[in-house]
Parts: structure tokens; C-alpha cells; sequence
């Protein structure tokens, strides 16, 4: 089981980087490239269009070819992308070559969270997914000092290059792992009927609010220290660093103790958590004080370690045994959409308020960007408070 859970944790490593880079990058990649205010929106929206809407598939691709399979062919294709992604000289390559890596990550992102599904024994797998997300989030925030060290020192090339080792690695890894993923086909890429389990649907919208702040911060936040608030890239790397030791710590407690604390309280905990880190940091992107950004990322850390393992587990524990493939393709859609929602939202306010001076989002649609995803984590103390179950127990018995 070791070596699986490492082949997979190594999909999310890949995953993650590849995402939270482009923020600190995508400054160096339009000096170089040349990109119009309409070509660095698809660079980042067309990822995530993909990936949102082929997720589904992916999911329905694992309870049919297996999730092993499934994630091969996933990680595999995400490594050709990034390779390409890392020698295009164009925005029409670049374009491209991130959109085949969303049709990769569509599978290799189900695939991942299947393969644990299937390998760990209920009472294992919440231990399985605080590994798996939290080895991710911890990369998820040396991404950006990754990225700013690249675009600072070597190319902005490197950022996406440096994924091809990890991808390769992972590819030996399950090949030697050899995990027993058994096909569970079904007659519907769509499986709707899971939104009628309550703590399936209360985890998933959870999961919406967590993408929604998590992608507005890590691609618009990134870029907002820089064109902002005068960061060099390497420098906006290392601000975000603080939000990394409160997130493992957070998220291997609650690995931890998931089963004894219960979803409910994570969930409402987390969320409440997360919303104050996102409100001060507004502030202080608003106001100009790096040191305010910095203090915020602590809380965030909390809330996002407190969340994303144990929502995910909720969502998938609540689903039948058969639905799994389905059910990691249906919640890993709901946050992608989240993200893409982030995305459009700070785009749109982008286009209503004054710009940076480097020619991304100011400050003010940088704010009310996190603002707006404030307001929905705190939707998401209040769902998880009335959806959710509040021990494993009670779950199993409702």
C-alpha cells in the first residue's frame, strides 16, 4: 500500500505545482510571449474548463477500466502536456498544450482518489487522503517559491519542465504497486443520484467553496504581490510560505483524528477558519501590507488543512462502494468548477476596476475576489453544520 499511496500522492504533487506556479509565472510568460489580457485568461481558464468538464468521464472511465489503468493513462498524459507546455513559443501552443493537460488531469485526478478508495479499508483511509492532500497543499505552497525561483533565475520553461521527473517517477511507481482496482461498470457517465445523499452533497458544496478561494488566491494572489504590490517572483514565493506549516499540521491532525472528531465539526471548524484567513488578506491586499497578507495565511492554512482530506473523505465514504469512481469524478468537478467560478469572478471584477500597473487585476477586484469566497466558506460552516454527520458512528447508523 506504501508505494500506491506514494504514486498517487506524487500525481497530486505534479497536479498542484502545474496549478499554483502559473500565478507567480504568467508575469514572465506574457513579457516573453508577448500575451494579450484575452490570451492569459484562456492560459489559465482553458486548464481548468477541461479539467471541470471532463472530470465526469475520468471518474466514469475508473469504474470501468480501473482506477490503476485509468491513472496510468492520466499521468502519462499530463507529463507529454507539460513537456509541451515547457517548449511552446507561442499562445496558440501554449494554449493548447494546457488544454491536453486538462484532458489528462481529468482522468488522473478521480484516478488518484479511486485507487485510495479501493486499496485502504474505511478505517485506513482517512490516514491514506490527509497524506495524499496534505503532501499536495504543503507542494501547493512551495509551488509559487518553485515558480518565482524559475521565472527569477532559469525561465518560466522550468515550471512546467519540472514536472516531467515527477510524472515519470509516479508512472514507475503504480507499474511496481501493481494496486488491485476492480472495474465497477456503470450505465451513466453522471451519477446525479448521489446528490440525494445529504452528507455527499453538504461535502461537495464545501468542496465548491474550497476551490473557489483556493484558485482566486493562489493565481490572482500570487500575481497580486508582484504587479501589486512590487514583489520580485522569487520574493512573492516566499510570502506565501507561511500559509504551508499551519496547513500539514492541520492537515495531518485531522488524518488523524477524523474518525473521533467527525466531518461535521472539520467542516464547520475549517470553514470558519478559512473565512477569516480570506477576509484579512483581502484587507491586506487592499491595503498594501504585505506583513497582513502574511498573518492571514496562517488561518487559511488551518482551514484548508481542516477541509480538503476530510470533505473528500465525507463525499466518498457517504457514496456506495460501486460509485466511487464516479463519486471522486463528481466532488474533484464540484471544486474544479469552484476554481474556474474564482477565476471568472476576479476576471470579471478585473475588467470593472482599475487594473495593476503590470496589467492583471488591481488590488480592489483582488479584494472583492476574496471577499466573495469569504462569503461562501461561511455558506459552508453553516451546510456542513446541518448536512453532515457529526461522528463516523452516526454515519453508518443514519
Amino acid at each position: 500500500m506504501r508505494a500506491t499511496l506514494i504514486a498517487t500522492t506524487s500525481a497530486m504533487v505534479l497536479l498542484v505545482l502545474d496549478s499554483t506556479i502559473m500565478g507567480v509565472l504568467l508575469p514572465s510568460m506574457r513579457t516573453e510571449l508577448g500575451l494579450g489580457a484575452g490570451a492569459q485568461a484562456w492560459v489559465v481558464a482553458i486548464y481548468l474548463l477541461t479539467l471541470a468538464v471532463l472530470m465526469p468521464f475520468g471518474g466514469r472511465l475508473c469504474d470501468a477500466l480501473g482506477a490503476a489503468r485509468t491513472f496510468s493513462i492520466g499521468m502519462a498524459g499530463f507529463t507529454v502536456a507539460s513537456t509541451g507546455v515547457g517548449l511552446s513559443t507561442g499562445a496558440a501552443e501554449i494554449i493548447a498544450w494546457r488544454g491536453g493537460a486538462g484532458c489528462a488531469a481529468a482522468l488522473l485526478v478521480p484516478a488518484g482518489l479511486a485507487v485510495l478508495a479501493d486499496v485502504y479499508p474505511d478505517d485506513r483511509r482517512a490516514g491514506a487522503l490527509a497524506v495524499y492532500t496534505g503532501v499536495g497543499q504543503g507542494f501547493a505552497t512551495v509551488g509559487p517559491l518553485v515558480g518565482g525561483l524559475c521565472a527569477e533565475f532559469l525561465s518560466w520553461r522550468w515550471g512546467f519542465l519540472v514536472n516531467v521527473p515527477v510524472g515519470v517517477v509516479g508512472l514507475i511507481l503504480m507499474a511496481r504497486a501493481r494496486p488491485v482496482t476492480p472495474r465497477q461498470p456503470s450505465r451513466t457517465l453522471l451519477d446525479l443520484s448521489l446528490f440525494r445523499i445529504g452528507p455527499f452533497t453538504g461535502a461537495a458544496v464545501i468542496l465548491f467553496a474550497l476551490g473557489f478561494g483556493m484558485t482566486a488566491a493562489t493565481i490572482y494572489g500570487t500575481a497580486s504581490l508582484q504587479e501589486t504590490l512590487g514583489l520580485s517572483p522569487a520574493t512573492a514565493g516566499v510570502a506565501l510560505l507561511p500559509l504551508v506549516v499551519p496547513l500539514l499540521v492541520a492537515t495531518r491532525w485531522a488524518g488523524r483524528n477524523a474518525n473521533r472528531v467527525g466531518s461535521r465539526t472539520l467542516g464547520t471548524v475549517g470553514s470558519l477558519t478559512l473565512t477569516v484567513g480570506l477576509v484579512v488578506a483581502g484587507l491586506g491586499i487592499l491595503d498594501g501590507r504585505i506583513v497582513v497578507v502574511c498573518i492571514a495565511l496562517a488561518p487559511a492554512g488551518v482551514g484548508i488543512g481542516l477541509l480538503l482530506g476530510p470533505m473528500t473523505n465525507a463525499a466518498l465514504t457517504a457514496a456506495p462502494a460501486t460509485s466511487r469512481g464516479q463519486a471522486s469524478g463528481l466532488v474533484s468537478t464540484v471544486r474544479q468548477v469552484g476554481g474556474v467560478a474564482g477565476i471568472g469572478a476576479v476576471g470579471a471584477l478585473a475588467a470593472l476596476l482599475p487594473h495593476a500597473p503590470g496589467g492583471g487585476p488591481g488590488a480592489e477586484a483582488v479584494a472583492i475576489g476574496f471577499a466573495v469566497a469569504a462569503l461562501l466558506t461561511l455558506a459552508g460552516a453553516a451546510i456542513a453544520a446541518r448536512t453532515l454527520p457529526h461522528t463516523e458512528t452516526e454515519r453508518t447508523t443514519s
